[in-house]
């Protein structure tokens, strides 16, 4: 019906792009969203211990294997880095000949690199993806430098679909993108496994 004259009419629901990339909330105002329900911003990380439930989507078994040979690629690069003043300081003593010294270096500079390849590639596998019993709220599981595990919260109207992300049916590495950040994750259909079809669907949809 048509409002009196003089009354203004209340504005509806913002668009759905809109609502997408609303952003930025303490972690405090994080907590109270999830104990009602609300989306929260994406991006956000929050402490352990939130009221709602995450039902496991997708799993990526591999995930344990990555975290060993970060930590193993971790001890190799700080072992050959302590190695390297000794060298130093045996070649300044003339105890050791040049070739070793540039040998040793060449390790080191190696070993770092690989090491930056390496957890470069490692921290945007997707180990694990859970959705909310509300269903608004996705959390994804993946590695950090050091190879430890890191959540990462966000609303699911900020993510991707498979569409939207520019992902085909077939390809060995799906991306998980959202529309608020321009960190991008990977996960693997191929070798992981998807939990919950449903679930996967409303988070990610069809795959064309």
């Amino acid at each position: 019906s048509t409002p009196p004259a003089g009354t203004a009419a209340r504005p509806g629901p913002p668009p759905a792009a809109a609502r997408r990339v609303r952003g930025g909330a303490s972690c405090g105002d994080l907590r109270g969203r999830l104990l009602t329900g609300a989306a929260l911003p994406g991006g956000d990380r929050c402490p352990r211990g939130e009221a709602e439930e995450f039902k496991v989507v997708y799993s990526f078994p591999g995930i344990k294997y990555c975290r060993v040979l970060s930590r193993l690629k971790l001890l190799q690069t700080a072992t050959t880095l302590a190695v390297l003043p000794p060298v130093c300081y045996l070649y300044l003593q003339g105890q050791v000949s040049q070739p070793v010294l540039l040998y040793t270096t060449g390790v080191a500079f190696f070993a770092g690199v690989m090491l930056y390849g390496m957890s470069y590639f490692f921290r945007r596998i997707i180990g694990l993806i859970y959705l909310s019993e509300s269903g608004r709220t996705v959390k994804v599981a993946h590695l950090t430098f050091w190879g430890k595990r890191n959540d990462i919260y966000c609303p699911i109207d900020t993510v991707m679909t498979s569409d939207e992300a520019g992902d085909v049916k077939g390809e060995l590495l799906l991306q998980f993108k959202r529309y608020n950040s321009k960190d991008t994750l990977y996960f693997t259909t191929k070798y992981g496994q998807v939990v919950d079809k449903q679930k996967f669907r409303q988070i990610f949809g069809e795959l064309q």
